[in-house]
């Protein structure tokens, strides 16, 4: 508590804007973007495995929160919270640290030069600190969530390159096992997480084995590809969201997201001629 009240004596109004700033463009923010674009158009394994981190990082994020069902610093006398919106689920480990810390982990192994590693480790710091400046974790939540969020990239890592380079089932499993998990330790945020992750590895069995498509094209292609890919995105969140708002529902939506993004839109690419299969 001593140092949340420390980091909180610095507060004036332009450190609010620029954590809360900080708080919700993260990593996670970037991950799921960046992913995406990778996938549409400039390298599809990797557009794969990045989204598949950040996925498994989710869904591994909100198990532990279920499990440990810690109480967040909200409501403890001496402690300011803000953006307390963006603190669903229990305390610990802190979800934006851990889904930060997957996306830049993942993008700082990938890309080893200057800038990315000077990004990457700002934001490793910045997110965390964004949530004790909130009021919306305890240090041990921030310091952990980072850490599994590292940890995490190199075991996803290991499951979608053993599955995608020796056909192993290990990916099905893994999800399975994720799953099964969530019946017991249900929350609203795991049911998104689990919804598209079951989502993403239906798409990746389903694309390798009858789309495989070539994300290679012109800038013009390019730029379509991503406006048909977020439109349709935020036309279906848009359409059922005010339907599918509770329980199962929430996993039936992110389902069908990461669904059109991962295997419908490619399969409209292909028809559009904007890309290409692979030979």
């Amino acid at each position: 508590m001593e140092v949340i009240k420390f980091i909180q004596q610095f507060s004036n109004p332009f450190l609010d804007v620029f954590f809360s700033i900080i708080t919700n463009l993260g990593g996670q923010t970037i991950g799921v973007v960046t992913s995406l674009i990778l996938f549409w158009c400039i390298d599809k394994k990797l557009g794969f495995k990045f989204l598949y981190a950040m996925l498994f990082s989710f869904s591994l994020n909100n198990i532990l929160k279920g499990f440990f069902n810690a109480k967040r610093p909200i409501g403890t006398e001496g402690i300011i919270s803000g953006e307390i919106n963006t603190a669903t689920g229990s305390s610990f480990p802190s979800g934006h640290s851990q889904g930060n810390g997957t996306a830049f982990a993942f993008l700082m192994n990938q890309y080893r030069n200057k800038l990315v590693w000077i990004v990457g480790i700002a934001m490793l710091i910045l997110v965390p600190l964004s949530r004790l400046y909130l009021g919306v974790h305890w240090p041990i939540d921030v310091i952990m969530g980072t850490l599994i969020g590292i940890l995490s990239v190199f075991i996803s890592n290991k499951i979608f390159d053993n599955y995608y380079n020796n056909s192993s089932h290990i990916i099905i499993y893994t999800t399975i096992v994720f799953l099964v998990l969530g019946v017991f330790l249900p929350s609203e945020d795991l049911l998104k997480a689990l919804g598209a992750l079951s989502a993403l590895t239906i798409s990746l069995l389903l694309e390798r084995s009858f789309l495989n498509f070539d994300p290679s094209g012109t800038t013009s292609q390019h730029i379509i590809k991503v406006l048909i890919g977020v439109i349709g995105a935020l036309l279906i969140y848009l359409i059922i969201s005010p339907i599918l708002t509770h329980g199962i529902f929430l996993f039936i939506k992110y389902f069908l997201l990461i669904f059109w993004a991962t295997f419908i839109c490619p399969i409209i690419f292909l028809k559009l001629h904007l890309c290409n299969k692979s030979i």
